[in-house]
């Protein structure tokens, strides 16, 4: 293992905030965003409930939660996975996301469609990012030269009907995959379809991305937090947001 690679260390910020409309209905916001760092595997993901569905605000936790646990816990064998194609890493991730539903759907009554949601996240470990993306969202990357660039971005075209949701049956297919090694001190973000519109023009990441980015890598992790927040409803106050941060810098320039 490189030098540079040993010195790695993560921080993560993660937050959501509801638009103006959930706000005056005083109804939960569908957008999610949480981090998980756990057997030497920091990820950071994000979900959007579908507007369409009664408990979505519920399933874009439910699937956050699975998909951290979900990761964390299989980063190696999901590495290993995609060595030969990345089709059964896609469905073992869905697979896990779907029976996190049904156990919450059975404790609300309904069918677990009624959770439905999208997906996307970023992993670490020992050198190497792996990344999915089932998402109207945005999910941005820092290059060597530190720049902002796109790893995926929103497919805003799609009617709602055929947004990438976790519960429609082609969610594995759809469900986008990546890795690959870190070579160059980095970072990555995650932001919800909400905020995406609002952070991307023409497929180019805003830069105040790169800035709270920055910030994160620090700034101690309340602060970051609640200056992500007053962010995101300066941005898009109308609509449910979510963002996840995580940072790679010197393990010695990362305060706590």
């Amino acid at each position: 293992m490189s030098e540079l690679t040993m010195n790695f260390s993560t921080k993560t910020a993660c937050a959501f905030v509801a638009g103006r409309a959930q706000l005056q209905t005083d109804t939960p916001g569908r957008a999610y965003a949480a981090a998980r760092e756990s057997n030497d595997v920091t990820c950071i993901a994000a979900a959007d409930g579908a507007s369409f569905r009664a408990h979505s605000a519920i399933g874009a936790q439910v699937a956050v939660t699975a998909a951290l646990g979900f990761v964390c816990k299989n980063f190696e064998s999901l590495w290993q996975n995609m060595d030969k194609h990345n089709a059964k890493a896609a469905q073992r991730l869905v697979n896990r996301c779907l029976d996190a539903f049904r156990r919450k759907s059975t404790k609300l009554g309904c069918d677990s469609s009624e959770l439905a949601c999208s997906l996307s996240f970023v992993a670490y470990s020992g050198g190497r990012y792996l990344a999915g993306h089932l998402s109207d969202g945005l999910m941005v990357s820092v290059d060597a030269a530190g720049q902002l660039q796109t790893l995926l971005a929103a497919e805003t075209a799609e009617p709602a009907a055929a947004k990438p949701l976790l519960t429609e049956p082609k969610a594995a297919s759809r469900l986008k995959l990546m890795r690959g090694p870190i070579e160059a001190l980095t970072g990555f973000a995650l932001i919800s379809e909400g905020s995406a519109q609002s952070l991307c023009d023409d497929g180019v990441p805003a830069p105040a991305i790169l800035q709270w980015l920055e910030s994160n890598a620090t700034l101690p992790r309340k602060k970051i937090k609640s200056a992500l927040a007053d962010n995101l409803q300066q941005h898009v106050p109308d609509h449910d947001s979510a963002i996840g941060l995580m940072s790679l810098r010197p393990r010695e320039a990362l305060p706590q």
